[in-house]
């Protein structure tokens, strides 16, 4: 039977309080990682959806290099989940370096606002995106919130009406519609825009272009529609196209937009007064 005497249990106890305490002092020396992260970027947009990235920098304040093992994410738009995931590529951050891991997402605005015409009424989409950088031993949280710019429709509106001819049987009209797109990407309006056109008291005109437009980014251009009307549609404006300096015009249109799941049909309405030219 051993017998277990004060000394000996001394001498055996020795090697764990050592151990205990150079842990102890590793821990002390060994700085925590530091994980921040900025706001959105925009890498690509359009009136379809957006690029998004989030940048995360890593900082490692010891003097040995350490692993990122793994990234979990949470991104909410609008308060709406909409990804949630782990990215679990490992990444090596250096000795007292910085490293820096993207999570990108792409986003549908539809998804968000249920229609493209909803781009009208919405200035701005909030976010809030959160998770764990896991470093095995340890997992920090980290999270951001914010907000960013959602791109605008390209505005519609009559810019000219000139006469082109008028015949026994009536008129022949080319509406000019100006189409200015105010962001930093070019617009394009599909083919198949169909328009409803009221000139004055005359009867209500239906008729649809064949014809696409691009419109440069921060740009405007102009859409001819070749409008012909008899004279029955006509009525009393036939002398005032003969005449007169500016008609008043009404004008509702349905555009074809490209959206993320196809061409998005957008309502226009606009309503003036349009110099009359001949």
């Amino acid at each position: 039977m051993t017998r277990w005497t004060p000394v000996r249990r001394i001498l055996l106890g020795l090697p764990a309080a050592m151990l205990i305490a150079s842990c102890a002092t590793l821990e002390k020396q060994i700085g925590r990682p530091e994980v921040s992260m900025g706001g959105v970027r925009i890498v690509d947009m359009s009136l379809a959806g957006a690029q998004l990235a989030f940048d995360l920098d890593i900082r490692n304040p010891n003097p040995v290099g350490l692993s990122l093992r793994g990234l979990s994410y949470r991104l909410a738009i609008q308060d709406k989940p909409l990804f949630d995931g782990n990215q679990s590529n490992t990444l090596r951050i250096g000795a007292n370096g910085t490293s820096r891991v993207t999570l990108p997402f792409t986003l549908r605005y539809e998804d968000v606002l249920g229609s493209l015409a909803a781009l009208r009424s919405s200035q701005e989409l909030r976010y809030r995106i959160s998770g764990e950088a896991d470093f095995g031993l340890i997992a920090l949280p980290y999270a951001k919130a914010g907000s960013f710019s959602l791109p605008k429709l390209p505005d519609v509106s009559v810019q000219s009406l000139r006469v082109n001819r008028i015949t026994l049987s009536g008129a022949e009209l080319a509406l000019g519609l100006k189409v200015s797109n105010a962001n930093a990407f070019p617009v394009r309006l599909n083919e198949g825009i169909r328009y409803e056109l009221k000139l004055a008291d005359a009867s209500l005109i239906r008729g649809e272009s064949a014809r696409p437009l691009s419109v440069g980014a921060r740009n405007s251009d102009t859409l001819l529609l070749a409008v012909a009307v008899d004279y029955a549609r006509l009525g009393s404006v036939a002398q005032q196209l003969r005449s007169a300096r500016s008609l008043p015009i009404e004008l509702r249109s349905q555009v074809r937009l490209p959206g993320s799941k196809g061409d998005a049909v957008v309502p226009y309405h606009w309503k003036g007064t349009v110099p009359l030219a001949r």
